[in-house]
């Protein structure tokens, strides 16, 4: 269909003119739904294989150091990885961000709608017809949960890959270590403080993966045999699992299973 040229709509468009800017700009918005949902899924993938790793430290220090030189001697693929990962990080943070609300007022009323969510359980006894009070919304929370949680991982997150890449490639001068990872050196940093940091960014990690795959997962498969419900159920299977695991872990490197022993 050609373009719509009349007296009260001059060289008007239909929308689904391919030469549209209707159809350009939703062209666009797939293409970035595309990289933010991809490269969000690569990172949900590195999450669940990286806590699973980490977590090697509960079943002791040597099956750790094991699983550290595997990864960074036997096959190299630490290495590698990292660089892959932070480029992924970066570029889902860019994608995702545009739907951050970036002007004061905007954040302003999302604030305001997060206090009003928070509190809507108090107008339950309200006219159910009645349209007056904000009623909690499951789709709603979730997304203003992500954006907050998304803004710590992206802060905490830097630190960590830096962190990180420092650690598999110089001399941390630490521990007698020439690079990588062992238990020690895990057990004295957590130890140090550091798992106060760590408790933040592994609660934020895990909720926001976890939010991130229940979004693409209804995006994407909806309208499909995996419905809506079959999303949700996955998504609290994923939150409670590396909760649970990344808490253990936590605690484990940290020291504190033996102080509570002792």
């Amino acid at each position: 269909m050609t373009g719509i040229d009349t007296e009260l709509y001059p060289k008007a468009e239909t929308r689904h003119n391919k030469t549209s800017s209707a159809f350009k700009n939703a062209k666009k918005a797939l293409r970035d739904e595309r990289i933010s949902g991809l490269t969000g899924a690569f990172l949900a993938l590195f999450i669940w294989g990286h806590l699973l790793a980490e977590s090697s430290i509960i079943f002791g220090k040597e099956v750790y150091d094991i699983v550290a030189n595997f990864m960074e001697v036997t096959i190299p693929l630490a290495q590698p990885v990292i660089f892959i990962v932070t480029i992924a990080f970066f570029v889902h943070f860019i994608w995702a961000s545009r739907k951050i609300p970036g002007k004061l007022r905007e954040r302003k009323r999302m604030l305001e709608l997060g206090q009003k969510l928070q509190k809507s359980r108090e107008g339950w006894q309200q006219d159910p017809k009645s349209d007056i009070k904000l009623r909690t919304h499951f789709e709603t929370s979730l997304w203003i949960t992500q954006v907050r949680t998304g803004m710590i991982v992206l802060a905490a997150g830097s630190f960590h890959l830096v962190l990180v890449t420092w650690n598999l490639f110089s001399d941390m001068g630490y521990l007698g270590q020439a690079h990588g990872f062992n238990a020690d050196l895990t057990v004295a940093r957590m130890s140090s403080g550091l798992w106060i940091l760590y408790s933040v960014l592994m609660a934020s990690v895990v909720a926001h993966m976890a939010i991130g795959v229940y979004r693409l997962l209804v995006k994407w498969l909806a309208d499909t045999w995996f419905v809506r419900n079959y999303a949700k159920a996955f998504f609290y299977l994923l939150f409670t699992f590396y909760i649970v695991l990344g808490t253990i872990t936590i605690v484990t490197a940290s020291g504190a299973w033996e102080g509570l022993l002792s």
